[in-house]
């Protein structure tokens, strides 16, 4: 039952996702099709989750922000989708790690967003070395994605001052999701990985 559940509603997010946005993916073939594997994003919003899901075809599970995965509603869909959730605390953080490498090894594709935050300005934020932790405990490939067009929507941070900051200013924005190739997990550094990033970002 629980697995029609999420099936439903992983259909209702997609459709929510091509309704508000015009989505075009490229490269999510590069995502390997079985295995454990970390996908890595810039975080431009908080619909950069379901973007980068409405063009998956594996389940994805998401690192996330401890305060937002205890939000009344979201919490429900975070747990049903199996979210994991880390607070800037040493215990937490611990946790948070033992449930990615127990995930990796069970063979499911993990997101994470390694700048940690939205964004405030648009631009790629300095990466924080969690990466580096997990792929030391797993060896699984690490695949890039890079989002564009999110930058100014109601769910960024663009006009989070601004008077009437949840009115819509866009609508039907273009958003484009690139993954660069599966990277090695022996290649795997925070400056390798946010150069990578940052010139998918920009060769969209």
């Amino acid at each position: 039952m629980q697995a029609v559940l999420k099936q439903m509603l992983r259909a209702c997010i997609h459709r929510l996702v091509r309704a508000v946005y015009r989505p075009h993916y490229v490269g999510f073939e590069k995502i390997p099709a079985q295995g454990g594997v970390i996908l890595i994003s810039n975080h431009v919003s908080y619909m950069d989750g379901p973007i980068i899901d409405a063009g998956c075809k594996r389940l994805v599970r998401y690192l996330i922000d401890e305060d937002i995965y205890h939000l009344p509603g979201v919490h429900y869909l975070m747990k049903m989708d199996r979210a994991i959730p880390i607070a800037p605390n040493r215990k937490s953080v611990e946790k948070a790690l033992d449930e990615v490498s127990e995930g990796l090894r069970n063979g499911d594709v993990i997101c994470i967003f390694p700048e940690g935050s939205l964004t405030y300005t648009g631009g790629l934020g300095r990466f924080r070395p969690g990466i580096e932790w997990m792929i030391k405990r797993d060896h699984v490939p690490v695949v890039p994605i890079a989002l564009s067009g999110l930058w100014g929507s109601v769910f960024s941070r663009k006009y989070m001052k601004a008077p009437f900051r949840l009115w819509p200013r866009h609508w039907g924005l273009k958003v484009t999701a690139k993954c660069g190739p599966a990277m090695d997990p022996t290649q795997v550094t925070v400056n390798n990985l946010q150069d990578i990033l940052l010139k998918l970002k920009y060769t969209i």
